[in-house]
């Protein structure tokens, strides 16, 4: 069984290398994005466009495979072997004088950016322009789309 899941996450990583070796490193790739929006909604306040491919590959193998033990302390590890400067994230955003878990702020944004030029953007923003974008889509008489474009810019 674990030779199964060995060469299976070895499978993934070297394929999503592949993908990512079409594209130059500065290049936004599905799998880079795909990994922006993995950290955004974890604990991890990373520059994703710091990471190198293997390093993108390597998280992406981690949060995509079927074992779930320990996904946070190995998307750590990667990080941190290849000393990627990073900080932790707290679990609560504050909207509006309300601390909220961030990964419910996080889907809300993600949710409400759905259909905009915004659309898959909500892992780029920091924890202050996320609460700003939630109070933006829950606020029924904001002009939106120009207080999205004041956030994003």
């Amino acid at each position: 069984m674990k030779r199964l899941l060995l060469t299976s996450a070895l499978v993934l990583s070297t394929s999503a290398g592949a993908v990512l070796a079409q594209a130059s490193d500065t290049e936004e790739t599905p799998i880079r994005n795909s990994v922006g929006n993995y950290l955004a909604t974890s604990s991890y306040d990373v520059d994703v466009d710091s990471l190198t491919d293997e390093q993108i590959a390597a998280l992406y193998s981690i949060y995509t495979s079927e074992e779930d033990a320990d996904v946070d302390q190995r998307v750590g590890a990667v990080l941190n072997d290849g000393n990627v400067e990073y900080e932790t994230r707290p679990e609560f955003i504050v909207v509006e004088q309300v601390e909220q878990p961030r990964d419910q702020i996080y889907d809300a944004v993600t949710k409400g950016l759905t259909g905009t030029k915004f659309e898959g953007m909500a892992w780029e923003l920091d924890d202050e322009e996320l609460a700003t974008a939630y109070a933006i889509l829950q606020n029924e008489n904001s002009n939106s789309s120009q207080d999205l474009e004041a956030v994003f810019n």
